[in-house]
């Protein structure tokens, strides 16, 4: 099969290109050609800024593709892009969204894949317009179009658990029996999944019928809670540190703009019903969560992205103002976006 990828360097498109690579697929890649491959194999690359939509859509109408897999559509704007760009020159458009499209809390849970929309940040109504734009064009002049909508995903290549409050040495406090921040009182449920996993469902779905016009969750089969993913991440550090409850809303007062996934979706029960997937995928997860944070660990530590917690005083911080019941002083916390997800007003 001749499949493109819309990126091919980042978290879980690395691992698709890696399976693609392995089952013998030929991969080309678009993307601006600033990241490092962490994948095995030959591929071709096509140099180019798919933000430049004449320039990008120009090179790819000269060429054919059995399907596409686009990891980096965040505008709408980019979907409306992909259709003039593949309509009649690919058979298949996968497209990569997230569960953010939901916001929170869920009507249900597990939700299933016809979970109203009601998103809180502007990364998540972005995802839920490319949704609609594309589902809405499945058949069109022989495009047929899948959406993909991954949950928290960690593993090999990412940064030191970062996405946990965003502070890159979640690992190392727990190594060495540091408190650990975890927001309210830990029980809200949770699921996180290996990149491979995740991966996989990607995989699967290219030229498969099934998946035309479809919407699937790609998220861990194992729940747990947020205490559940601090007990397992001591476990895969080989620690035992106390873990310290603070208020979601203490957090966000302090710190709006880091914590804006804590407060939006963290906080929340965001569990998701694969059985869909499942069924017309053969999705299932398979690497335990102890498992996954080990994995991450080793990879972070080979690849010189493991930090030590004296690199990163967030924690510390947060947890000496609590205590005082004061809040932290001016300066003291880097109150940054990692995301670039801010609450819609």
């Amino acid at each position: 099969m001749r499949v493109l990828i819309i990126g091919g360097t980042g978290l879980i498109s690395t691992a698709i290109v890696q399976q693609l690579l392995d089952r013998g697929d030929r991969v080309t890649l678009y993307n601006r050609g600033v990241t490092a491959r962490r994948f095995e194999g030959d591929v071709e690359v096509i140099a180019g800024d798919r933000w430049k939509y004449a320039e990008f859509e120009r090179e790819m109408q000269q060429r054919t593709f059995d399907a596409v897999i686009d990891m980096v559509a965040f505008a709408p704007e980019n979907a409306d892009s992909l259709l003039r760009a593949f309509s009649g020159r690919a058979g298949h458009l996968v497209v990569c969204s997230t569960v953010c499209v939901y916001g929170g809390p869920l009507t249900r849970s597990p939700a299933t894949d016809d979970e109203p929309h009601r998103p809180v940040t502007k990364y998540g109504q972005n995802k839920s317009r490319i949704e609609a734009t594309l589902l809405a064009a499945n058949g069109q002049n022989g495009l047929k179009t899948t959406i993909l909508r991954p949950s928290f995903t960690t593993g090999e290549g990412h940064t030191a658990l970062g996405a946990l409050y965003f502070d890159d040495s979640m690992a190392d406090r727990a190594r060495r029996g540091l408190p650990l921040i975890v927001h309210d009182d830990g029980r809200a449920p949770w699921a996180i999944a290996h990149v491979s996993d995740v991966a996989r469902g990607f995989v699967n779905a290219l030229g498969n019928d099934k998946a035309y016009g479809q919407a699937y969750h790609l998220t861990s089969d194992e729940h747990t809670t947020w205490g559940g993913v601090f007990a397992a991440l001591q476990e895969a550090a080989g620690g035992k540190s106390p873990v310290v409850s603070i208020p979601t809303d203490w957090l966000y007062e302090v710190a709006p703009r880091r914590m804006v996934g804590v407060k939006f979706i963290y906080q929340y029960g965001s569990i998701f019903d694969n059985g869909k997937a499942a069924r017309d995928l053969g999705f299932r997860t398979t690497v335990p969560l102890v498992e996954t944070f080990r994995r991450q660990i080793a990879w972070s530590e080979r690849a010189g992205t493991y930090r030590r917690a004296d690199e990163e005083p967030l924690q510390d911080v947060l947890l000496d103002a609590f205590t005082r019941g004061q809040k932290p002083a001016p300066g003291q916390v880097h109150d940054f976006n990692p995301w670039g997800n801010e609450p819609e007003s």
